[in-house]
């Protein structure tokens, strides 16, 4: 090792150099804890090579404090509630059960009891793990074969109970007020204060708690009509809109927001983790040429292409010597003042191939939380909780996306070099 190699840790307002330690191939430093209170701390990182180049970064640190001793059961209800009116119908204990929390496919979940009652389609439900709500959603059917007692539940996401489809209003409230307001005006419009009161939701409340505006149009739109729950699901992920469900004052509460979790810290190797596995997929698109008609209002055809880059930041330069390779899309959007939005929402998918997936041992979180995870190669990776498998095992399976390889790499892949 070069001793001219240098690492230096900004930390908590103090600087550090960090040493080399030989026998394990690592920089090494102590730090003590800022305070004690838990949570993620943030260290500034500058690394200089023998060649005087220079990268900078920086990494998460958590902090864990000692948590409350907390009794479990390791009983699980499901608490039924009729869809016309919110009641509850009934609460039953389940044993066997397998809950899935993903947006991105939609995966359904299945739940099976031994006890016959009023349950029926479009019924709401709401899973109770140690008397904490872990999963919210609508029943799509009940089946039982042969007479038998045994009754299997197949279970969509709550917010399937707006997979309808639905005219196109108010668009303009995505550039002018928020993404999440549009998404709200629509489920008041078509759930909440519909002409035909019988089909509106007396029992569903809607809290819009941020407002991000989008240079954007509703994409999934079909002679001016659209499902609600795609585009939803759109959003969740291309702006990171996320839905959460409550009770309050009797009422089904759903709160639309852009929300950012503190971020976790995941050691595969250090923490409780099993059935580690990565997959890394290489289809990716790195040019998006989009067709417009019109330009300020104006009849005006064209296009406007996206070029994206190493650092998965994009550029309009095609002389850019920085960027990736892949293929090419073509997509359209009527208005040219969409065109840039158009052509981000379909790089977006980008983020997502490289993919990890593990087992938590008896540790909950929620979908959409940002993660940095440390593999087995010491590699640490930012990424965040894209879906939830719950089981009557102690152990919870995530799965993660949205991947950057950060200046961990470079020390590792400059050490090996």
């Amino acid at each position: 090792m070069n001793e001219k190699n240098q690492l230096t840790v900004t930390f908590n307002g103090g600087s550090y150099l960090a040493k080399y330690n030989e026998q394990t191939d690592y920089y090494e430093i102590d730090l003590e804890a800022p305070s004690e209170k838990g949570g993620i701390y943030v260290a500034e990182l500058s690394y200089t090579n023998s060649l005087q180049q220079k990268y900078e970064d920086s990494i998460d640190i958590q902090v864990f404090i000692k948590e409350a001793i907390k009794v479990e059961t390791n009983k699980v209800f499901m608490w039924i509630f009729d869809y016309k009116d919110f009641s509850v119908k009934d609460i039953v204990e389940i044993a066997d059960y397998e809950i899935n929390i993903d947006e991105e496919t939609n995966k359904k979940t299945i739940i099976k009891v031994l006890k016959k009652n009023t349950a029926k389609a479009r019924d709401i439900i709401a899973i109770k793990k140690n008397n904490e709500v872990v999963y919210w959603g609508t029943i799509e059917n009940i089946s039982n074969e042969d007479g038998n007692k045994l009754y299997e539940y197949t279970i969509k996401y709550i917010t399937n109970i707006f997979d309808q489809t639905v005219e196109l209003k108010n668009e303009n409230i995505i550039k002018e007020t928020g993404v999440e307001d549009f998404i709200a005006d629509a489920i008041y419009r078509n759930f909440i204060t519909n002409e035909d009161t019988f089909v509106n939701l007396a029992w569903l409340e809607i809290e819009v708690k941020t407002h991000t505006k989008k240079q954007t149009s509703v994409t999934n739109v079909e002679n001016n009509i659209y499902n609600l729950h795609t585009w939803a699901t759109n959003c969740t992920q291309n702006y990171d809109i996320v839905y959460s469900f409550s009770i309050a004052n009797k009422k089904f509460k759903m709160t639309i927001e852009s929300k950012e979790y503190n971020k976790e810290l995941i050691d595969v190797i250090a923490q409780a983790i099993s059935n580690y596995s990565e997959v890394f997929e290489t289809d990716v698109v790195s040019k998006v040429i989009v067709l417009y008609n019109k330009k300020n209002g104006v009849e005006s055809k064209g296009n406007y292409t996206l070029y994206l880059l190493i650092d998965r930041t994009t550029t309009t330069d095609k002389t850019n010597q920085n960027r990736a390779e892949g293929r090419t899309i073509t997509t359209f959007t009527e208005n040219f003042e969409d065109a840039e939005q158009t052509a981000l929402d379909s790089m977006k998918s980008n983020l997502y191939n490289h993919n990890i997936t593990f087992n938590y041992y008896d540790r909950f979180l929620k979908v959409g939380t940002p993660i940095a995870i440390k593999t087995r190669e010491s590699l640490i990776f930012d990424t965040y909780i894209s879906a939830i498998k719950i089981t009557n095992s102690k152990f919870i399976e995530y799965t993660c996306g949205n991947i950057r390889i950060n200046l961990i790499d470079k020390l590792l892949k400059e050490r090996k070099n």
